[in-house]
């Protein structure tokens, strides 16, 4: 079936499809946070060195990353169902592969390969969902994809958790991995039958200098973020993200040339100058630098902090869960009737959340149950339910079709360096605070300020956010459902 095809009310198989490839979102994004709370089960399983365990996330991250941009411009070529069943096909093998290592080593070279495998079938997922579906349905399923989203950003310590409770300390952390094996062959049956093999009408060159200066630009900026806080920020990191600056700049000088010169450049002003794609860009970075890390400071304050099981450690954060799975189903309601109003309401929710979640903390001395932020985190995934998926909406309904690939790569890289930023900066507060005390009391007192200090940085992320969106809507006041 062509795009034209689809009817505006989707049929009982459209939504089969979506769920299908919602599923692989959520094993991509799940994979980046579950790993946390399985750090201490890989240490005592492999022996690993402290490097090699920085590069089981740092690995991930980055290759992640760093293959967005060149999988949503290659999905835009050659199609979306491709590049979906070979990435998730990849994503099974390297998580059997993570699972089976023996050693550090083994283990941060199987994640890279999961790293690039969630990059290559990431933007497909955005894509289908934009040229499946039409109108307000397309709001709901983008509605749903948000949920999806920030529901796996919280579930995955939760899962970790629960699976390394279930198995040994030495051998938990493999089946972290397994869990993969068993979702993603699942997927790839399930999307054989019922995703479609969407192709844009329109043929695509590649633009192999731009892809490559923007791949260029994005390690200069993402390398030193996930490495910096390790080696304690020393000039190079500082020099490298300056670095990014003048990339960008001659990558913007040879996407204009090549414009004019009757190419097809990968960020041409077909993509950049759609309405509030820019901009939405921008804001999707800053929120996702305020909400992700979140998970990672408190994290470090429950486990290392307070001394508490990982199991308690994921359960800490259900709370945030529920609060996104009650809001995230319904957000297309809530974008059509405030149109980029939903935005400030998501944003103020989840800054009530980080203020009083820090305020709870910094005056508990060391001493704090779960119960005691439940309410706050409820606020918070209330707030990110109805944020994430309308600004996706917003930012792309009005690309075109034929560059649906490369735009949902753009998004999702731009929510990966606001994770990587967001992550950089609070935990180098944190640490910065947290001391190295060895009386238990002390250290609970120490992590339980650092913590506070370090989601002040949070804080400051969605004050960013708040004005970002305040500017777009001076310039856009109205928003009408598409």
């Amino acid at each position: 079936m062509s795009i034209s095809d689809y009817s505006e009310i989707p049929t009982f198989r459209q939504w089969r499809a979506l769920v299908t490839v919602l599923v692989g979102t959520f094993m991509a994004i799940l994979d980046s946070t579950i790993v946390n709370v399985a750090i201490p089960s890989i240490k005592t399983g492999l022996n690993a060195s402290p490097a090699a365990i920085e590069w089981v996330v740092a690995g991930y991250l980055l290759a992640f990353g760093l293959t967005l941009v060149p999988a949503g411009r290659l999905g835009d070529r050659i199609g979306y169902k491709p590049l979906f069943m070979g990435g998730v096909a990849l994503f099974t093998l390297s998580s059997a592969a993570c699972g089976f290592s023996t050693n550090g080593h083994e283990l941060v070279a199987a994640r890279v390969v999961q790293g690039f495998s969630a990059g290559l079938f990431g933007p497909s997922v955005q894509a289908t969902i934009q040229l499946l579906f039409k109108g307000r349905y397309r709001s709901r399923a983008f509605g749903i994809l948000g949920t999806m989203v920030g529901l796996s950003s919280a579930v995955g310590p939760i899962l970790g958790g629960l699976i390394i409770a279930a198995a040994s300390s030495a051998s938990g952390w493999r089946w972290v991995f397994f869990v993969n094996v068993l979702i993603g062959t699942a997927t790839l049956v399930a999307g054989a039958r019922l995703v479609p093999d969407l192709r844009p009408q329109i043929p695509h060159r590649l633009d192999p200098v731009g892809l490559g200066l923007i791949t260029v630009g994005l390690m200069a900026v993402f390398f030193p973020l996930v490495e910096g806080q390790s080696v304690n920020w020393p000039a190079w990191t500082f020099l490298m993200l300056a670095s990014s600056v003048p990339i960008f700049a001659l990558l913007a000088l040879w996407e204009r040339r090549l414009s004019r010169a009757g190419g097809e450049p990968i960020l041409g002003p077909e993509l950049l100058g759609s309405a509030g794609f820019s901009s939405g860009s921008i804001i999707a970075m800053l929120y996702f630098a305020s909400f992700s890390s979140m998970f990672v400071v408190l994290s470090l304050l429950w486990q290392s902090g307070l001394g508490r099981s990982a199991l308690a450690s994921g359960l800490m954060v259900t709370p945030f869960a529920l609060g996104n799975l009650a809001t995230g189903s319904m957000s297309h309601r809530f974008s059509a009737r405030f149109g980029k109003g939903v935005l400030v309401i998501g944003a103020s929710l989840l800054a009530f959340s980080v203020l009083t979640t820090a305020a709870v903390i910094y005056y508990s001395n060391g001493s704090i149950s779960a119960w005691a932020i439940a309410i706050p985190l409820v606020a918070g995934g209330m707030g990110n339910g109805i944020f994430i998926a309308p600004n996706q909406d917003f930012i792309l309904r009005r690309v075109p079709h034929h560059q649906a690939g490369t735009a949902g790569g753009v998004l999702q890289t731009a929510q990966r360096v606001g994770s990587a930023l967001g992550v950089a900066c609070t935990a180098t507060i944190f640490f910065a605070h947290a001391g190295n005390a060895t009386s238990s009391s002390v250290r609970a007192g120490q992590f339980s300020s650092a913590t506070s200090l370090s989601l002040l940085a949070n804080l400051a992320f969605l004050a960013a956010v708040a004005l970002m969106v305040a500017f777009t809507r001076a310039k856009s006041p109205a928003v009408s459902p598409a």
